[in-house]
């Protein structure tokens, strides 16, 4: 133990150590602090962390809820939500991605976090609250991925966060979104919003898009799209103030998931157990870990499935996308080029349609660069564009239901039929039997057949 001359001694040292950790250390959380007043009505006191019981909480969306652009990716809402308020979140977004895949692929979402070492989640144990996050990536197949998770989790308070972009100057129209929330008793949090969280609020008439304040700038990352730390803050406090307020069931109850899916997406991690004839796994895209298969462009792909379901299931594919413009409506502009894909049962005929594809056997005529001129027996056609104009100038994904496939083995060849800057590259192989259970089979994402 210090005697009292060693205290008197070190006295002036400690006093400067605390000094300086206060000062420097302190400086950005009491920033923090100052800044998010902003964001709180006069008088409201501050959220006390575990002023409710631990909630586990699913969160789905794209970059912005992934954690993009921010130096610490942790500062993002969702494990602002576990970290600073105690509960326990399972963060299933998707950079780059639309609602398209969680709609199609939200059970195999969740079972490979079930394997891994270190989740909060627990498939015997219901989600209370599911949080979604789509207005800047796209909302395609958002009312499909609501029904199943209505079905599967028919006690959980669904909240919908509508983000905007600077960069974008604003983003998907997200009313029908709204609405289609509130029906299923959710809460809708509008980004900007500085009042009750659950009042509406339309950052078209409330933020000038073109110059907007210093209060609104400080909310977004250096990038003008993506939200910042403190942005991240905001909408983790605001979803606080939502959910402190309503009543859970003790005992939540556990639906079905009709049937689920078997998807494989090796996006961001280039794994795969499936087996490839034609395309080679790359890592395109290094500083961001991102990967796809790269179909050959002389022979094509085959991918070899086996269906372990009794019913057909809807199959899709998930690949890049992007235009260099400058206009979003010129497709020959597209880095990648368009394919056709045929679905066999036997390996023999999935190599007759390779030849046929090699030896222009396949009667495709096209109108222009999006759309074959007629339709011909089983091939599919997908251009290289992205199905959304206001994503066309960006490297994202897009998702396109291209059959059914029928219990056993089946084979899909993929033929690119022209050369661009970049081979086609697949990020994701999609098989979902509750969306044909749901009735979401051919016009899930509006494909072309002929």
């Amino acid at each position: 133990m210090l005697n009292q001359k060693t205290l008197l001694k070190l006295g002036p040292l400690l006093f400067a150590v605390i000094y300086f950790t206060v000062t420097f250390f302190g400086e950005e959380t009491l920033k923090e602090n100052d800044q998010l007043r902003f964001y709180r009505q006069l008088g409201e006191t501050e959220i006390p962390v575990n002023s409710i019981r631990k909630l586990r909480i699913l969160t789905l969306g794209g970059s912005v809820t992934w954690g993009a652009a921010i130096e610490n990716r942790k500062d993002a809402y969702p494990f602002r939500l576990q970290n600073e308020h105690g509960h326990l979140v399972t963060n299933l977004a998707i950079r780059g991605s639309s609602s398209e895949y969680p709609a199609q692929c939200i059970t195999s979402m969740l079972k490979k976090e079930q394997s891994k070492e270190s989740n909060s989640y627990d498939p015997n144990n219901p989600f209370d609250v599911i949080i979604f996050e789509f207005s800047v990536n796209g909302m395609r197949g958002l009312p499909l991925l609501v029904q199943r998770l209505r079905e599967r989790f028919p006690d959980a308070l669904f909240i919908y966060v509508e983000m905007f972009s600077l960069g974008l100057k604003g983003n998907f129209e997200s009313k029908d979104t709204r609405k289609m929330i509130k029906d299923n008793g959710g809460l809708v949090y509008r980004f900007g919003n500085e009042a009750d969280p659950a009042a509406d609020f339309d950052f078209r008439k409330e933020v000038n898009l073109y110059n907007p304040s210093e209060k609104i700038r400080q909310l977004f990352a250096d990038d003008k799209h993506h939200a910042s730390s403190f942005g991240h803050k905001v909408v983790a406090t605001k979803i606080m103030e939502l959910i402190e307020h309503q009543d859970y069931t003790s005992d939540p109850h556990l639906g079905s998931w009709l049937g689920g899916d078997d998807c494989t997406s090796w996006y961001e991690n280039g794994e795969t157990s499936l087996i490839i004839d034609g395309g080679e796994m790359k890592e395109w895209e290094k500083i961001n870990h991102k990967f796809a298969f790269e179909i050959n462009q002389q022979e094509g792909m085959i991918i070899e499935y086996h269906h372990d379901g009794k019913d057909a299931a809807t199959i899709g594919l998930q690949y890049m996308t992007k235009m260099t413009g400058p206009s979003e409506n010129d497709m020959s502009t597209s880095v990648y080029p368009s394919v056709l894909v045929s679905i066999t049962q036997t390996k023999d005929d999935s190599l007759k349609k390779r030849y046929q594809a090699k030896n222009n056997q396949t009667g495709l005529i096209r109108e222009d660069v999006l759309k074959p001129k007629k339709k011909l027996g089983e091939w599919m056609f997908l251009n290289g564009a992205n199905k959304r104009p206001g994503l066309r100038l960006f490297h994202v994904t897009d998702s396109n239901n291209i059959g059914t496939i029928k219990p056993g083995l089946n084979y899909i060849f993929l033929f690119p039929i022209e050369e661009r800057q970049n081979p086609f590259r697949l990020t994701a192989f999609i098989v979902c039997e509750a969306c044909s259970q749901l009735g979401y089979k051919d016009d899930l994402f509006g494909v072309d057949f002929f």
